[in-house]
């Protein structure tokens, strides 16, 4: 090129200046055309080597294959996935942002929680992940318990609740520490009085006083039930030393303490005796797990915590003009005294006289609780 340009330059084609200016340029391009074959090469030889690298991956590890050929299964998922997206998404904006149809809103929140727990049932489908367990209860609980308290959702917020539950019921039936009837007495213990007591964490007790109500009244349930069980039981000892007991029982005797020291103002002197009394159900629980007590003094401090738990569920519910607590409290009410009466009634009474003086009785004290329930619910009425 340089020879013709020189010739140019004899035949006067072209002047020196513009010969130069060629010559210059056709030797900037040069190295430009160097410079790209060289960095064409070092692309070409760093494909080569990934691919290289990804096939020696890909041979030593079937798990890679395997994933492709259940693409469809994948796909199922990732669908799954986008739908419970879309419903939140579409919840938050029609109930929350925009309120023009707030009850839709809540409803597509609450189906996105719901949805969140088939998708974890479908990967582990798919994938023959045992999803029938523990781990993947409580992963749902996790993954929508920030939800019903962000939105203030009370349907999110049961859901949370009976996730709970259910997730501490399996994971004891899991581990099968035992057999018999003994850990299906402390269970119910352990699941009603740490709801309780998450009811009174001072947080949930201000900003979530809903939530907290809810806590509370779900988790009388058990720990009522499990105190007759209790009272009936033939058990001789409940000793059983195990941290799967131990560790939670004094885990929610710290927590009782500090919501003792931590609350605010919130009807200071209710809640001061609510968790007292759960602390002392608690020790009796770490008592009984740690030491071998007769069932006779187990019996007779079982009766003194349902005659306990029956008069402060009266208490409170009368003086706070809570309709649900009151309920709630008669059917406690009318359960132990009906157990009790069959219990000593059945031997020590004839049998017509039996049947008749107890339907009496029942009679009487539900004529009594109806009419104080419904001054409550006419109280609550006229607010």
């Amino acid at each position: 090129m340089e020879k013709k340009i020189s010739k140019w330059v004899e035949k006067g084609l072209i002047s020196k200046e513009q010969a130069l200016k060629i010559l210059e340029d056709i030797k900037t391009e040069k190295i430009k055309s160097h410079r790209n074959k060289m960095y064409i090469t070092f692309y070409t030889i760093a494909a080569v080597l990934i691919g290289i690298g990804v096939i020696s991956f890909v041979a030593a590890n079937d798990w890679i294959i395997k994933l492709f050929m259940n693409a469809a299964a994948f796909i199922k998922i990732l669908l799954m996935l986008l739908t419970t997206c879309l419903c939140f998404w579409g919840g938050y904006i029609i109930g929350y942002e925009k309120q023009n149809f707030p009850k839709l809103g809540k409803t597509l929140v609450f189906i996105s929680t719901i949805l969140i727990g088939a998708t974890y049932a479908l990967i582990g489908q798919e994938y023959n992940i045992n999803a029938n367990n523990s781990a993947f209860i409580f992963i749902w609980l996790i993954s929508i318990l920030p939800v019903g308290y962000i939105f203030k959702a009370s349907a999110v917020n049961m859901l949370s609740i009976i996730l709970y539950i259910l997730g501490v019921t399996y994971f004891y039936s899991d581990i099968a520490i035992d057999e018999g009837l003994t850990w299906t007495v402390f269970i119910p213990f352990i699941i009603g009085i740490s709801l309780y007591l998450f009811g009174n964490i001072p947080v949930v007790l201000e900003k979530y006083n809903n939530f907290s109500f809810s806590y509370k009244i779900v988790g009388l349930a058990p720990i009522f039930f499990t105190f007759m069980v209790l009272i009936f039981s033939v058990e001789k000892s409940y000793k059983l030393i195990s941290p799967y007991y131990i560790a939670p029982v004094i885990f929610l005797i710290i927590l009782s303490i500090l919501n003792y020291f931590k609350t605010n103002n919130y009807k200071d002197n209710l809640l001061k005796i609510e968790t007292m009394f759960m602390s002392s159900i608690l020790i009796f629980i770490l008592t009984i797990l740690l030491v071998d007590i007769p069932q006779g003094i187990i019996m007779l401090l079982a009766n003194i915590a349902i005659i306990t738990i029956i008069y402060f569920g009266f208490h409170y519910g009368y003086e706070f003009e809570r309709e649900r607590i009151v309920v709630l409290t008669n059917w406690f009410l009318i359960i132990y005294l009906s157990l009790n009466y069959c219990r000593w009634g059945w031997n020590l009474l004839d049998k017509s006289l039996f049947f008749i003086l107890g339907g009496i009785i029942l009679l009487v004290i539900l004529t009594v609780l109806e009419k104080k329930r419904k001054n409550i619910a006419k109280v609550n009425n006229e607010k």
